[in-house]
């Protein structure tokens, strides 16, 4: 990982896998690039994330419920690869490669709806359990990021295929994703020139203050616009001011799982990006919430299990006293009964558990804003090469011409055949300096669209 200073500290993952199972933390899974088990995978006979994602809106006082209207694209332009968070009960400090229902269940409620998006790629990896230990960085946590990097190593040789790909994460499985991006992506040009953008809520990544670069990572930075790609979402969620010991949104204290030292909170914050405002919105959050999947994982889903709940929630970054997060409230509109969906996995005022959920419609958004970006510049890329290639062909005619009508210039006998071919030769050249002008426009053209893809 990165370039961040001073001491390091302890974190307090308690089992905040509970209740209705909206949760989204961290489990387990091994991965070697030779046998990665895969949770899900485009074409795999028992992908989870190819189930239904069908469902209608749970509206506000005044409206009615409509089909939420998702579906799969023929072809993903983009792939996802995805690191559940926490999740796994298993005793032992690191989690076998077991599908239990309560990986299955976070990978129904947090990656199965980016289907609708990319194609979504989800090892299994040897996460720290809930039993492990998670204050600081240790062999546990060595174990379980070696096992998501052989993973998605594994992924890049053997099933990427060059296309572009968003990192998706959430608590612990942010924190490696955050490792990947500092250690594969971020000082790589050429896998910069795929990298999408990646969201990762519930990590601590760090960021110079007021800045969205120059922490954790070099080169990647945090979004900040609307359609902004190769840029990472991540923000820690409460409602109202963190506690003084909170285990997200600061950095003196708290949630670090990094090899690297606890950087300097008086010159670095956690990162925090609205997701209800980079989605184009102002502010308001869109839930998605599959009820089969909510206390645990059915034997059978049902046809249309999923709700939003559109004009419930309302969010933006704030900052204080060192913390730097999410700050979620309701909208309380007059009349409205409907559950506060959030309030019951949140932990008191730490909406860490259901803050992907909360917001994922939002992020499906964003996801696909980053797509269409993505994809118009790699279009517009391969267009100037296109172009650059048919004006070097251009110039190698036009050079083989002169060649020749050098030629036959030398063999003229007739003075004024010789002055014509002279005039002939000055105007092909003079096409052969707007071929130079051409092709030095185009590459720097070029070099502008791949610096974009950087």
């Amino acid at each position: 990982m990165s370039r961040v200073e001073d001491g390091r500290s302890r974190l307090i993952l308690f089992g905040l896998a509970a209740v209705f199972g909206l949760v989204w933390l961290i489990a387990p899974a091994m991965a070697s690039a030779a046998d990665t088990t895969w949770i899900c995978k485009p074409g795999q006979s028992d992908d989870l994330c190819a189930g239904t994602i069908d469902g209608e809106t749970t509206p506000p006082p005044g409206e009615e419920a409509h089909p939420l209207g998702y579906s799969r694209p023929k072809h993903a332009p983009v792939d996802c690869f995805y690191l559940y968070p926490t999740q796994s009960d298993q005793a032992g400090p690191n989690a076998n490669l077991d599908k239990d229902p309560p990986i299955r269940r976070v990978v129904v409620q947090q990656a199965r709806m980016f289907s609708t998006v990319c194609d979504v790629y989800a090892p299994m990896y040897r996460q720290v359990t809930l039993n492990g230990d998670q204050t600081s960085y240790n062999a546990s946590v060595g174990t379980a990021y070696k096992s998501a990097k052989a993973a998605f190593r594994d992924y890049l040789k053997n099933y990427n295929d060059g296309r572009g790909f968003i990192l998706l994460g959430h608590s612990q499985g942010s924190a490696h994703t955050a490792r990947l991006i500092d250690e594969l992506v971020d000082t790589n040009p050429k896998l910069r020139e795929r990298f999408v953008g990646a969201i990762a809520p519930g990590a601590n990544i760090s960021v110079p203050i007021g800045k969205p670069v120059g922490g954790l990572f070099e080169n990647v930075p945090a979004c900040t616009k609307v359609g902004e790609f190769g840029c990472v979402i991540a923000y820690s969620t409460y409602k109202g001011e963190p506690p003084a010991v909170s285990e997200f949104s600061r950095l003196n204290l708290g949630y670090w799982i990094y090899p690297e030292p606890r950087p300097d909170a008086a010159k670095y914050e956690v990162m925090c990006t609205d997701p209800a405002r980079l989605d184009g919105g102002d502010g308001g959050l869109l839930p998605l919430v599959d009820f089969d999947y909510l206390t645990g994982a059915p034997d059978e889903e049902t046809a249309a299990p999923w709700r939003s709940q559109p004009d419930y929630y309302e969010v933006s970054c704030e900052r204080k006293d060192g913390a730097h997060w999410l700050n979620i409230s309701t909208t309380d509109l007059p009349g409205d009964t409907r559950l506060d969906l959030g309030a019951l996995v949140a932990s008191g005022s730490n909406y860490h558990v259901p803050e992907v959920n909360l917001a994922e419609g939002n992020l499906l958004t964003i996801a696909q804003l980053q797509t269409d970006g993505y994809e118009a510049a790699v279009a517009k890329l391969d267009s100037l090469r296109a172009e650059l290639g048919k004006a070097k062909a251009r110039s190698g005619k036009h050079r083989s011409k002169v060649a020749k009508l050098k030629e036959k210039k030398r063999r003229a006998g007739d003075p004024s055949r010789r002055h014509a071919l002279r005039k002939r030769i000055k105007a092909v050249k003079r096409k052969i300096a707007s071929d130079r002008r051409e092709i030095r426009s185009l590459k720097k053209r070029i070099d502008r669209a791949e610096q974009r893809l950087r």
